[in-house]
């Protein structure tokens, strides 16, 4: 077998960092303790999908959800839409932490 061509890795990593750069994007995300025992991962899946609406919320179509003991996650990369899903669920009595 040959010796790897220097020049050629060096090309396969200019390539990777040219498309991970376009592809990178910021993305902010926080967590909701204790939702009250309602569907509310359910109900953001059926809000980023436009099924329904969140009062004072525009849909953020790149919203991810993800459930786990005690709460759940949410993020996107539009911080200010997520900032007022944030004020949304604090309205309503429940504990959030935010992750920029």
């Amino acid at each position: 077998m040959g010796v790897p061509s220097h020049k050629r890795v060096v090309m396969a990593r200019e390539v990777a960092s040219k498309w991970l750069l376009k592809q990178a994007r910021p993305e902010y995300r926080f967590r909701v303790f204790n939702p009250h025992a309602k569907d509310y991962p359910g109900l953001l899946r059926s809000f980023r999908d436009g099924k329904t609406k969140i009062a004072g919320v525009d849909t953020i179509e790149d919203l991810g959800v993800k459930e786990e003991f005690g709460g759940f996650y949410v993020w996107s990369s539009n911080a200010t839409k997520l900032e007022k899903l944030k004020v949304f669920f604090e309205k309503r009595g429940m504990e959030t932490s935010w992750i920029w």
